[in-house]
């Protein structure tokens, strides 16, 4: 029986696809190690992302949280994916699970069932606030459809970190808390870093770190009006992708300034938190940063973004859009 179970629990927007692709990548060399990476409870619709398919988002969220009336349904899914992981892993020794949805759970009865008779080691990466805030609002913008601006954004976004911390460490037998910060990652990469804090073997090859790139300045612009005319879609966020890999200042964060900074940082109790977990924290700054509607540079971007669409048609045949292809510079506040 498999007695150590290593859960990958996130946190958002810290390379997790990176480790989840990777894993999956390489499940039959970890398979003759003993270690069993398990082909199972990945997201399955046609149209998902490759490291969704790679990841337990389905096994997380069937452990999660939810309404007390749920409780025994949770219960049950759980004792299912366990007898399914019980027989995907028989002649392994280490179990390794990993999805962003785990860190939702607030409820751990079922949790505590799917671990039953393992050796609990979660592992965790943590961003500084400010970095956080600003990769979590890049995010909501290109995945959800969000239609806000950061500052409104920010306002309601407390990741609670202490209480998060409190409730990983009674539940897991031992938590590895990181630090997603590039230049003390090992090698400056996630996935070295999460084999290394794991104790699993790397076996080379692709790290897929493009993947899932940020939107920012003109793009992040142009994705905030298309947003606002009803025209958000993953097809559509997907086809950004390859555009903000292209350019740096189309996946920079969103401008703030020095002073700014200061005080969203000290509207919350999470750096303090942070700092107690990891030690030092290096301040993210985001005075570099770019603005989405910034003249005079948006309204060239935004023909090239367009033109980049050609798949696209009703997005750019959209009142909105045609009057910017046809006027120039579009009639956007700053």
């Amino acid at each position: 029986m498999i007695r150590r179970l290593i859960l990958h629990i996130g946190r958002h927007k810290t390379g997790t696809s990176a480790v989840q692709r990777y894993l999956a990548g390489h499940r039959a060399a970890y398979a003759a190690e003993g270690i069993v990476v398990p082909d199972l409870g990945g997201d399955e619709r046609p149209d998902a992302e490759p490291a969704d398919r790679a990841a337990h988002h389905r096994i997380a969220l069937d452990c999660g949280t939810g309404p007390a009336v749920e409780a025994r349904r949770r219960a049950e899914a759980a004792d299912g994916w366990r007898a399914r992981l019980a027989a995907a892993a028989e002649a392994g020794h280490t179990l390794v699970l990993s999805s962003e949805a785990f860190q939702n759970c607030g409820d751990f009865a079922a949790l505590r069932a799917l671990c039953r008779d393992h050796y609990v080691e979660a592992v965790c990466y943590l961003r500084e606030y400010l970095d956080y805030a600003l990769s979590a609002y890049a995010q909501e913008v290109k995945k959800v459809g969000l239609y806000a601006g950061f500052f409104e954004f920010e306002r309601g976004f407390d990741p609670q970190l202490g209480r998060f911390v409190a409730r990983w460490e009674e539940f897991a037998n031992r938590c590895h808390w990181r630090l997603y910060d590039r230049t003390l990652l090992a090698e400056g990469d996630v996935v070295q870093d999460f084999l290394a804090t794991a104790g699993l073997p790397d076996f080379g090859g692709d790290r897929f770190q493009s993947e899932n790139p940020r939107l920012g300045g003109s793009l992040l612009g142009f994705k905030l009006m298309a947003n606002g005319a009803g025209l958000h879609s993953l097809r559509l966020a997907r086809a950004l992708e390859p555009l903000a890999a292209a350019r740096s200042d189309f996946r920079a964060p969103w401008r703030i300034e020095p002073g700014r900074q200061a005080q969203l940082r000290a509207g919350r109790n999470y750096n303090a938190a942070l700092e107690g977990l990891v030690g030092e924290v290096r301040l993210a700054d985001a005075a570099t940063g770019t603005l989405p509607f910034e003249s005079p540079g948006f309204a060239a971007d935004l023909t090239g973004i367009l033109a980049a669409l050609e798949g696209f048609p009703a997005l750019r045949a959209h009142p909105l859009f045609a009057v910017c292809q046809e006027a120039g510079p579009c009639p956007i506040p700053p």
